[in-house]
């Protein structure tokens, strides 16, 4: 009893302060004159990782800089645009067959609802000549931008004062941007902390579209996307727990540059998407460089390092120390019969290292290991309300496949659901994989039975749920049996009025996960159970059509069930976010607390950053957070933006761990950034 007194000593203040916070707004709707469009804010807090984040991040750049025609795009064109679902992607082609082209964002509502023509106008054009070849239009001119960006940390890491790491206490970023008709290339240059090489990182990426029967090409670097990503799925920027209907499917482009600071997870080469009538064919060649950890003893590549980090000695001896050398093609056939209109098709898949891998053949004694070749089928047919979608692929080495296979069904117009089953061989591989999955993108190793469902009940409110049912084959390797798991999770948006909008989540989740519940010299390793409780509450209050408030509430508690007895472990987190944004300028700023047992309770929220920079903040400990952040516009093609953060801890005198550590516990750092343009 006293353990809990004291547990709810600890947390219980925090709830109440946050739904006193919350509460306010419900007393004072009167300050509320006008609406500030907050979807962007919403669809970067639904990302579940910093790599989610990150594509996200890019895949709006790309709409800014091509936006969709609205009247020519095809269904898998529509469905980049990350707030609309299959149906709505339906409801817009049903439209335009039925009543000819959308003229207005007027006549847009009736088809999928204001709020989401609020999300996309930005990112859509309505305008575009009838028969143009171009679904994805580009700039109609030629434009040049350039962007830098510098960051450092007020204290310095470890290694950088002792000498282990062999560059200073600075990153700094370069992108240069052309485009013009039916073309662009960018050059991106990367240096982080702690790194010596001014361009340590060096990406180039030059691409043409709709040239005659060639729809896509792009030279350098590049992303690819095919099916649903058990094969290759490179730009899957929703995981599960994202959304509960439209994270399922992958809907990123089949063929796109790669443009970002991210050192891996893109392929070096050339690619093309040529469009023969009904039929398309891309084709691809990549040989990049890898950054690979290689048993000494072996020669045997055990892991892939994508932490792009090169500043000790042994992080830069892994530097591009493999050669990845793959070739391949897609063939996909459109097909279209009254209301019946899908694809199907396949790709094949042959890749090589310059050293062997042992995931191709984990337990052969001897054998190629360098080399192996993948396939996949994909299929995704619509017919009325009900959509249908499934993808099979199959590694050489190991020799397994996996599948996943689904249904989407629109019940009522604003209410629709979706059920998909996937069975993920235990030893099938591929390296590009970016599958819809509980643990990691793989596809591999995993089963699951998944059913979500969404419902806008009024032009104010919106549910949703979704409920997973997985498995593991084989928990880990200490643990080689079966495990088991489920996760539920909730939301709710309510639009209290046209300035004030609320949104919840809830989720349960349990899941095993191995542990050593013995000591080093006797281990007993098990499958320890964790349950885990979140809520989750966000408030936006628009005062005017200059200020705007974000507030959060969230809490997590996590249940270890070891053999000796549970251990409960809390986390809470409360944040105060405001806006202003005058003329020329923008200042927003967040003020954090957090309280958080250990890392297992630890929570994420999305932060905002300088352009073209995702933050998703970790609060791990007890103490609170600070970041400011301002832009300006300087003249007509210039925008000069700051960002401050800091961090102040009241559990810890030093912030970090090993090279990294930083000897204080109130680590902050200052970014600045420029963006020219022509």
């Amino acid at each position: 009893m006293r353990k809990l007194f004291i547990a709810l000593k600890r947390h219980v203040p925090a709830t109440v302060m946050t739904f006193l916070l919350f509460l306010a707004p419900l007393f004072f709707p009167s300050f509320l004159l006008h609406a500030e469009n907050n979807d962007l804010q919403q669809l970067y807090d639904s990302a579940e990782s910093e790599a989610n984040l990150e594509q996200l991040v890019e895949l709006i750049e790309s709409l800014k800089n091509n936006r969709i025609s609205l009247n020519e795009a095809d269904g898998d064109e529509l469905r980049q645009l990350p707030w609309l679902t299959t149906f709505d992607v339906h409801a817009i082609v049903d439209y335009r067959r039925d009543k000819g082209p959308i003229l207005s964002l007027q006549d847009l509502d009736p088809v999928i609802g204001k709020d989401k023509v609020t999300a996309i106008a930005p990112y859509i054009l309505l305008n575009s000549a009838p028969n143009s070849p171009s679904s994805a239009l580009g700039p109609q001119h030629s434009a040049l931008s350039l962007y830098s960006r510098l960051c450092w940390e007020t204290t310095g890491r470890k290694g950088i004062i002792n000498g282990a790491y062999s560059g200073d206490n600075y990153k700094l970023y370069h992108r240069l941007q052309f485009s013009a008709p039916h073309f662009e290339a960018g050059f991106v240059q990367d240096k982080d902390i702690g790194e010596a090489d001014i361009a340590d990182f060096s990406s180039l990426s030059i691409r043409a579209y709709d040239f005659g029967v060639i729809k896509n090409a792009v030279i350098g670097n590049y992303r690819l996307n095919f099916g649903e990503g058990l094969l290759i799925g490179q730009s899957r920027y929703f995981a599960k727990g994202s959304e509960p209907t439209s994270s399922v499917r992958l809907s990123s482009k089949q063929l796109s540059s790669s443009t970002s600071s991210s050192e891996s997870g893109f392929l070096q080469g050339a690619a093309t998407t040529m469009k023969l009538d009904h039929v398309e064919v891309t084709s691809f060649y990549s040989a990049n460089h890898v950054d690979a950890v290689i048993n000494k003893t072996s020669g045997f590549i055990t892991s892939f390092d994508e932490s792009g980090n090169h500043r000790t000695a042994l992080e830069t001896s892994r530097k591009d120390n493999v050669t990845e050398t793959v070739t391949g093609a897609n063939l996909l056939y459109r097909y279209q019969t009254g209301l019946l209109s899908g694809k199907a098709g396949g790709t094949v898949l042959s890749c090589h290292y310059s050293a062997p891998l042992n995931k191709l053949a984990p337990y052969a004694a001897a054998g190629d290991q360098s080399s192996a070749i993948m396939y996949s089928l994909e299929t995704d047919c619509s017919y009325g309300k009900v959509s249908l979608f499934a993808e099979a692929a199959f590694s050489e080495k190991p020799n397994d496949s996996s599948w996943i296979a689904g249904a989407e069904y629109e019940i009522v117009h604003g209410v629709s659901m979706i059920t998909s089953l996937r069975r993920y061989g235990e030893n099938y591989f591929s390296p590009f994989a970016g599958a819809f999955a509980e643990r990691g993108v793989g596809a591999s190793n995993e089963g699951g039975d998944y059913v979500g469902i969404t419902a806008k009940v009024s032009d104010r409110l919106s549910v949703g749920a979704y409920y997973d049912l997985f498995t593991f084959p084989l928990l880990d390797d200490h643990c080689p049996y079966p495990s088991e798991g489920n996760d539920c999770r909730i939301f709710m948006t309510w639009k209290q009025s046209p300035g004030v909008s609320w949104n919840l989540q809830l989720q349960h989740k349990y899941k095993e996960e191995q542990a050593n519940q013995g000591s080093t010299g006797t281990p007993l390793w098990t499958a320890l159970p964790k349950i885990t409780n979140r809520s989750r509450l966000d408030c936006d209050v628009d005062v005017s059509g200059r200020v705007h408030f974000r507030s959060r509430g969230e809490v997590k508690k996590v249940v270890n069930k070891y053999q000796s007895g549970d251990t409960a472990l809390f986390g809470w987190l409360i944040y105060q976010q405001a806006g202003y944004h005058v003329g020329k300028f923008t200042l927003k700023g967040r003020v954090t607390l957090f309280n958080t047992d250990d890392y297992d309770a630890a929570l994420y929220a999305y932060e905002d950053d300088l352009p073209l920079t995702s933050t998703l903040g970790l609060y791990n400990g007890r103490g609170k957070s600070l970041f400011i952040l301002a832009s300006w516009q300087a003249m007509e093609r210039m925008k000069l933006a700051a960002r401050y953060n800091m961090a102040w801890y009241s559990d810890r005198d030093l912030f970090g761990s090993g090279n990294d550590e930083r000897a204080t516990s109130c680590p902050g750092s200052f970014h600045l950034g420029c963006i020219f343009s022509l």
